[in-house]
């Protein structure tokens, strides 16, 4: 019996011309009959055999083994293969002798004194613990040398050794020579006259070194941003109608000895043009003076290449409004030199109209189809509309289900259709969570809820909610079904046990409420709701105690209706940029219970988008209340102002009516003023600075810390501050730091603010 040995290497391609020599050698007509591993020590076998196309029982191939080695080659593993083959009896036997690469023992990085190690390895490759692979080194030593560039470091070096280990391991050295850190010191604009030099350094992105460099990094040089600095200097002069604008390769000039940069923006502005004639040729869809409304440049101003794609982009949508979804509006832009204008012409071709066909979800593992769907302002079947579709992208989301919404659209022409596809990641929304803030008047705080609000995948909302302090003792069960029937009509229920501790009485109030709500439009939602409640009040020392807290001392009950109207256009219920909410509600007590008293409250709030990721809130809100029937609004139904989501900077203790004790007692009517000025770092983390106003007004202080003038504008406490809003997986968390700007003799100068749910 003879045995043939053959030797394979993949860099040698010896497989060329292996057919041929096994031939020679043994009957290649035999099957296989063992496959065999050799040489592995690190590497799994299942994971190799996964790779081995060639199969016991099955003729040999010469050119499958060559094809097995060549994908386990892929894998990176080994640095030689040989396949032995040898007859045994009537069948042949399949040996494959690996020998595997050296094993990554440690990753040691010299030489980072400016850079933390763990930036430095997170830029390799090669990974501890894993195979050594020689062609990834260049890849490495480019990506921590860009790492070093981007900080400043432009002349570091960085040099591999490899440690050989007993074991076949190897510890994979990286020696940086960082080099000294060179700055950009000066910025010039050569052929400039229409901007001045601190006018174009606010459009670029690069920036000279500044005094806080070491922290924001400002200075850096950077070629890939000196290049899209060109692009962002060409699209100003395009807005500001130098269409003729040449901006050429920064010229950058280094200065090793002092560890500078020096770069020059070399600019030919040309003339500066203005719209001339505008032409708009309307059609049977659309008359040219409907079109023309659409376009913000008229004849005479100064030509913006941004707000004329803007147009063309508004025109557009116009059409796609009616169901021209493929309408394609053709532009025409000509220069007259001799007068300095832009002849705009404007020409649309329609097409035919397009209706929705198929509406899909992806990635919705959880919630239902038909929680979505009763979202859609459109149907399959229905005449496309895009206005309809970015609404309805906005109702998704703001079911706050999902962390991201996104709808793709697939054309269908022949049949004149768009198949919408809505693809989606899913948030957690069954939420077990624990939280800890800290509040100058209730100390530590400790909140502990349960909350699912996507129940089953229904969108149903369950919360089971413990809110405790020193003060305070918070606990209730809530559940509520949005769509009932897959309709808009929604439904709630709750019961609830909450107490909070003055520092002259306790409040208790035990109760169930249940309400019902129906939709009036897409924004616009009606409620109504009963509650019962059983109210109690323990002052701590009567003796003491103003006549005002005698009077409310004590238990009672009221049987309330509390109709409310909300009109939400927000773009998210959580972090929102964009769109206003409104919201009205009135409380009637005396339908049950002892209680016989009256509320109405109403609030505003709009957001609105500014440019560079900013984005301003204002809220209002208008509070009055009484009783009626010789009875009193009971101190547990009574305004009180202070704390995260009313007045920052202030706690309760601070704001409104007091009686001949000093005690809060809050009051009758409320007014509160919020402005919000935020930065969006993520979609998920905003920080924020604030300035809040506000008072509770009454009759009955005795103090004299506010007036019986309700919504007395000038009598009003306000402060300021900062926070940051993020969105954790237990939910919206809110932390601010707030200052007063009229301190009493007495109070603090600052509030912190700790707080769990949404935005105003």
């Amino acid at each position: 019996m003879s045995v043939l040995t053959k030797a394979i290497s993949l860099f040698a391609l010896a497989f060329t011309i292996l057919t041929p020599v096994i031939a020679l050698g043994f009957d290649t007509g035999k099957p296989v009959g063992k496959i065999a591993l050799e040489g592995l020590s690190r590497a799994d076998s299942n994971t190799i055999r996964f790779y081995i196309h060639s199969k016991v029982g099955e003729k040999f191939e010469s050119a499958t083994v060559q094809e097995d080695i060549r994908r386990i080659f892929k894998l990176g593993f080994f640095d030689d293969i040989v396949i032995d083959v040898e007859e045994m009896g009537e069948k042949l036997v399949l040996t494959y002798i690996f020998r595997e690469k050296p094993f990554v023992r440690d990753i040691i990085i010299t030489g980072s004194d400016e850079m933390e190690e763990i930036k430095v390895k997170a830029k390799v490759k090669t990974m501890k613990g894993a195979f050594f692979r020689q062609d990834r080194t260049p890849w490495d030593k480019s990506r921590i040398k860009g790492l070093y560039r981007s900080k400043g470091f432009y002349f570091s070096e960085v040099s591999i050794v490899v440690h050989k280990i007993p074991g076949n391991q190897v510890d994979v050295e990286y020696i940086i020579d960082e080099g000294e850190k060179i700055s950009i010191s000066q910025i010039r604009f050569r052929g400039i006259a229409a901007f001045s030099p601190a006018v174009l350094r606010g459009v670029i992105e690069t920036d000279t070194a500044g005094k806080a460099s070491f922290i924001t990094d400002d200075g850096a040089y950077k070629k890939d941003v000196l290049k899209a600095d060109r692009l962002r200097i060409e699209s100003f002069y395009h807005d500001n109608g130098y269409i003729k604008i040449r901006v050429g390769e920064p010229e950058v000039e280094v200065d090793r000895e002092k560890n500078r940069v020096y770069v020059v923006f070399p600019i030919e502005e040309g003339e500066r043009y203005r719209v001339g004639e505008v032409e708009v040729e309307g059609d049977e869809v659309y008359s040219a003076e409907t079109l023309r409304e659409k376009l913000h440049l008229e004849e005479g101003d100064v030509f913006n290449r941004s707000r004329f794609r803007q147009d063309i982009f508004d025109i557009t949508d116009l059409y796609s409004r009616k169901g021209y979804a493929f309408a394609n509006v053709i532009p025409s832009v000509s220069a007259n030199d001799d007068g300095n204008v832009v002849n705009m012409k404007i020409k649309v071709s329609h097409g035919r109209k397009v209706y929705i066909g198929k509406i899909s979800f992806v990635g919705n593992e959880e919630t239902r189809d038909r929680v979505i769907r009763r979202q859609f302002l459109l149907q399959e079947g229905e005449l496309f509309n895009s206005e309809k579709l970015r609404r309805t992208r906005t109702r998704v989301n703001k079911l706050g289900f999902f962390d991201n919404v996104e709808v793709e659209q697939r054309s269908r022409r022949e049949e004149d259709l768009i198949d919408l596809n809505l693809n989606l990641m899913e948030r957690n929304t069954g939420q077990l969570s624990f939280s800890v803030g800290y509040s100058s008047v209730e100390n530590l705080l400790l909140q502990g809820q349960v909350k699912w609000t996507n129940l089953f995948g229904r969108g149903q909302e369950l919360a089971v909610t413990l809110d405790t302090s020193s003060r305070r003792a918070d606990f209730s069960i809530g559940f509520t079904e949005p769509a009932i029937f897959d309709r808009e009509l929604s439904g709630h229920g709750e019961v609830y046990n909450n107490s909070f501790e003055y520092d002259a009485y306790k409040s208790r109030s035990t109760g169930a409420s249940v309400r019902t709500g129906r939709g009036l439009s897409e924004f616009t939602w009606a409620r109504i709701g009963y509650r019962y409640e059983k109210n109690d009040v323990t002052i701590f020392d009567s003796d003491v105690a103003s006549i005002f807290l005698r009077e409310q001392e004590g238990e009672t009950t009221s049987g309330s209706l509390y109709p409310s109207i909300t009109y939400d256009s927000r773009n998210d219920a959580f972090n929102p940029t964009s769109g206003q909410k409104i919201y009205g509600k009135a409380e009637v007590s005396g339908f049950g219970g002892e209680e016989r008293y009256y509320k109405v409250t109403g609030e505003y709030t709009v957001y609105q988008s500014l440019p560079v990721e900013f984005v301003a809130m204002i809220h209002g809100k208008l509070g009055y209340g009484g009783g009626y029937e010789e009875k009193t609004l009971p101190i547990s139904k009574r305004y009180f102002l202070g704390g995260p989501r009313s007045l920052r900077g202030f706690t309760y203790r601070d704001v409104g009516p007091l009686d001949e004790n000093g005690e809060a007692i809050g009051g009758e009517a409320v007014a509160q003023l919020n402005f919000e000025l935020q930065y969006r770092f993520s979609r998920f983390f905003r920080g924020f600075l604030f300035y809040d106003r506000g008072n509770v007004y009454s009759e009955n202080d005795m103090q004299n810390n506010t007036t019986d003038k309700f919504y007395d504008l000038e009598n009003m406490r306000h402060s300021w501050g900062f926070g940051v809003h993020f969105f954790s997986p237990m939910g919206p968390i809110t932390m601010a730091y707030g200052f007063k700007l009229d301190q009493r003799y007495g109070e603090s100068p600052n509030e912190f603010h700790f707080t769990i749910g949404g935005a105003f």
